[in-house]
């Protein structure tokens, strides 16, 4: 891979005060990479940039997630999408409007590598006592900076090489900085880097979230809060303590781990992973536990269920610019609410699905409907949810033959949503697959997820799709010998 050496630009923080100071950066001023290392402030903030690089709209903060991807899925009718989304919509990715996005997609990504590579190379040797927080503040920057990189790697070979190892080669692997060249490696030898990073990882930030009463933190009460009350009671004097669950913090770390076993066929490793999640509890009920909420219209995007979530704060503005407008309307492509849900009691489609314009259907999960909340739910950026280990655990049972407890597996995340109605016995994988595939279809509007299903279990999202669709080509510059 032929890359240029990507220089930093971080802004300093100064006091740390609120949420909008720790999750969203105004810039300021740029800095020397040199200058910005030389305290524990600086590695906050460059690992602050990370997440705000990945939260931009070219990324998660629209093309990754309600962008490009779900486009891809066929979330959307066609009609009254931009020229570069309806035409990534028929697959044709050498269209002079849909290459700029699929080169922006790999350059912001392995840029937000690079930025991480840079900061890892430089921590190992810093003086513990240089951080506020020394040793245990040293390694969770660490962690959450090699786990970011294995994540985003991970992201590129679902995006741009076949769900399943063929010898062939696709993407690199950074792991040094600076770097102007890597070849490309083969799926096999990718993902081993990939879990080896989140194994490590995981070690790293573990004692930060897991620790005594650290493991409050990531309460469903406070893992996306800040107020003034929630730190005194959880004892935090330092903001940057807080948010754990806008950060790799371990369980996330955990679900990537859980989610890239899967991915290789691993599915005793990704079950019991995912255990660690599951089994994660505060002072008196599950972390992430799922429960039918009166409250729900006030939570759109489920960020009870949420293990780990980005931030823009001017994510509603770019999701309102697309969302009904004179050129873009995100009309979803069905014609009733029965086509994606099959219970009438479902929350999501009871409250995150609204019927506009006669018979058009719309989702509310980024809308302004949805903003009860400005400090998370305006910002919040979904990605990674306790749902999708229990349909990791699915697949396990699945491939065991041990599809009644498959089945169940569904039904966990579906009772979770307030459905009344289970699951028909299911016999076949094939009868699996495509329960899966309507459940990730219902969980996951909005959050780009649906496409790497569609993927990984070999069907097509539109009949008419080319084979070789599932594969983003690469950049030309990534092509030149």
């Amino acid at each position: 891979m032929k890359i240029s050496k990507f220089i930093i630009a971080i802004t300093l923080l100064t006091a740390l005060t609120s949420c909008n100071d720790w999750l969203t950066i105004s810039p300021k001023n740029q800095v020397d990479e040199d200058q910005l290392f030389e305290t524990g402030l600086g590695y906050r903030n460059a690992l602050n940039g990370i997440y705000q690089n990945m939260a931009a709209g070219s990324m998660y903060g629209r093309e990754m997630t309600w962008g490009a991807l779900d486009v891809l899925a066929r979330y959307y009718d066609v009609s009254y999408l931009p020229k570069n989304w309806s035409t990534i919509a028929d697959y044709n990715y050498k269209d002079k409007n849909v290459k700029p996005l699929i080169d922006n997609i790999w350059s912001k990504t392995y840029n937000s590598i690079a930025n991480a590579n840079n900061l890892l190379s430089r921590i190992d040797g810093e003086d513990p006592l240089k951080f506020a927080g020394e040793e245990l503040e040293k390694n969770v920057i660490k962690g959450e900076a090699l786990a970011l990189r294995a994540f985003l790697h991970f992201e590129m070979v679902r995006l741009f090489a076949p769900s399943k190892d063929d010898g062939q080669t696709y993407i690199p692997y950074f792991e040094k900085y600076p770097s102007t060249y890597e070849s490309r490696a083969t799926i096999n030898d990718v993902m081993e880097k990939v879990i080896r990073d989140l194994n490590a990882a995981k070690d790293l930030v573990a004692p930060y979230d897991t620790l005594g009463t650290r493991e409050d933190r990531m309460s469903y009460y406070y893992r996306f809060s800040s107020s003034s009350s929630n730190t005194a009671i959880l004892g935090i004097t330092d903001i940057f303590e807080a948010y754990r669950g806008f950060r790799m913090n371990y369980y996330a770390i955990n679900a990537v781990l859980a989610r890239a076993y899967a991915y290789v066929g691993k599915y005793q490793e990704a079950f019991n992973t995912t255990q660690i999640i599951i089994d994660a509890k505060d002072n008196s009920a599950n972390l992430f536990r799922f429960t039918p909420e009166e409250s729900i219209s006030a939570k759109p995007k489920l960020h009870d269920d949420l293990i780990f979530a980005l931030s823009n704060e001017k994510l509603l503005d770019n999701y309102l610019s697309y969302y009904n407008t004179p050129e873009v309307i995100l009309y979803l492509d069905i014609y009733d609410k029965e086509d994606m849900f099959d219970d009438p009691a479902d929350y999501r489609g009871k409250k995150l699905v609204a019927e506009v314009n006669d018979w058009w259907y719309q989702s509310l999960k980024y809308s302004l409907n949805a903003t009860s909340d400005p400090q998370t739910n305006e910002i919040m950026i979904p990605m990674l949810r306790l749902s999708e280990m229990y349909y990791i655990r699915a697949e396990y049972y699945a491939h065991s033959n041990m599809f009644k407890e498959a089945t169940n597996e569904l039904d966990i995340v579906r009772r979770g949503r307030n459905c009344t109605v289970g699951r028909l016995d299911i016999t076949s994988m094939t009868e699996f697959n495509s329960e899966l595939i309507n459940e990730a279809k219902r969980e996951f509007v909005g959050e780009g997820q649906l496409w790497f299903y569609y993927k990984k279990l070999n069907i097509k999202p539109k009949r008419s799709m080319p084979d070789e669709a599932f594969i983003l080509p690469l950049p030309e510059s990534e092509t030149i010998n």
